[in-house]
């Protein structure tokens, strides 16, 4: 395992923002992991777990450890008649996942093709899009306690996973390495359909029965008309999480704002687009500094090449304070700031 020094992070996050880590070391294999417990208490705290670095704006030089996760490998491990387990390792890129399933038809995550991530990742931040969390296929999370290296299998139902979140979010936060996650695929037709524009695509391309294949063109096709490449614009994605209202507040707004677009969470709350919301304010296209909101879609915040982390967080502040000011809703971002 080789340790770093004072290691620019601008090709470790997706926005390209430059800030040079005290410390570096890159995670490959269990032997690392086994190397790590040998120096952990001789390393500058604090450590940050870091995958593909979508998610993660660093506002400054990191003084603590990176603790870059890369290691790779899909296996399945057991199947029947319906389903099939794959044990895939932390930090395989989570589109290979994706594609792996689609061309094994397994079912269960290609609505989220094209998100940028690791698949360690995608259970911290419970990532999802069109109607599809990640935490509806995870079985099982394998991760080591930095504290006392042990490894531990955390179930399903004891990862707290919720909208956008999950015990690795809070309570095990920078404490753990997510090693490796079991999924549970199915081997039959799950296809969720009926949400953004999915079925009008569908519609327009005359397919009435579609298979994994193209549902996850079409959905691809969608990302890309609305969300930069990060390697070509930097940016990360979906910058703030959608908010949950309730149905009180929802009668209030939609007396005021007849269009706006919202999805039913259970009989009380409700999830509003917040690129509806930013749209509406008429902050497509704001820029503070070298940061903008894209012109295509309100939810994206870019690096138009000349941003500072500065010039990012200013922007978002704009955002959430012309959004509270207008609707009387709070915004919080997806991304994390470091």
């Amino acid at each position: 395992m080789k340790i770093q020094k004072n290691i620019s992070l601008k090709n470790y996050n997706t926005f390209g923002i430059d800030a040079i880590a005290n410390t570096f070391i890159q995670i490959e294999s269990q032997k690392h992991i086994n190397d790590l417990k040998l120096i952990i208490n001789q390393l500058p705290k604090p450590f940050y777990i870091l995958g593909s670095g979508a998610n993660t704006l660093f506002t400054k030089d990191y003084t603590g450890t990176i603790i870059f996760i890369n290691n790779k490998g899909i296996n399945i491990i057991e199947e029947n008649n319906n389903d099939i387990f794959v044990e895939v390792q932390a930090g395989e890129i989570w589109n290979d996942l994706v594609n792996f399933c689609v061309n094994n038809n397994y079912y269960g995550i290609e609505n989220l093709v094209e998100i940028p991530s690791t698949v360690g990742a995608s259970a911290i931040q419970n990532i999802g899009a069109y109607g599809m969390e990640v935490k509806e296929t995870i079985h099982t999370v394998k991760y080591t306690d930095l504290q006392t290296f042990k490894s531990v299998e955390l179930s399903n139902t004891k990862c707290e996973f919720d909208y956008r979140n999950s015990i690795f979010k809070n309570k095990l936060k920078n404490k753990v390495i997510i090693t490796s996650i079991i999924f549970k695929f199915k081997k039959y037709s799950t296809l969720k359909l009926n949400y953004g524009s999915i079925n009008s695509e569908l519609k327009n391309q005359n397919i009435i029965s579609p298979n994994l294949k193209q549902i996850t063109s079409i959905i691809r096709n969608i990302r890309a008309s609305k969300i930069p490449d990060p390697k070509v614009i930097g940016n990360a994605g979906s910058f703030f999480k959608n908010p949950i209202i309730s149905k009180h507040e929802l009668k209030i707004i939609k007396n005021k704002y007849p269009n706006i677009i919202y999805y039913p969470v259970n009989n009380n709350s409700f999830k509003i687009a917040a690129a509806w919301l930013i749209e509406n304010a008429n902050l497509k296209g704001c820029q503070i500094g070298g940061a903008a909101v894209h012109k295509d879609q309100a939810l994206v915040i870019i690096n138009k090449g000349f941003a500072t982390a500065t010039d990012i967080v200013k922007l978002s502040n704009h955002i959430k304070n012309s959004i509270r000011n207008l609707y009387n809703i709070n915004l919080h971002t997806e991304v994390i700031f470091i």
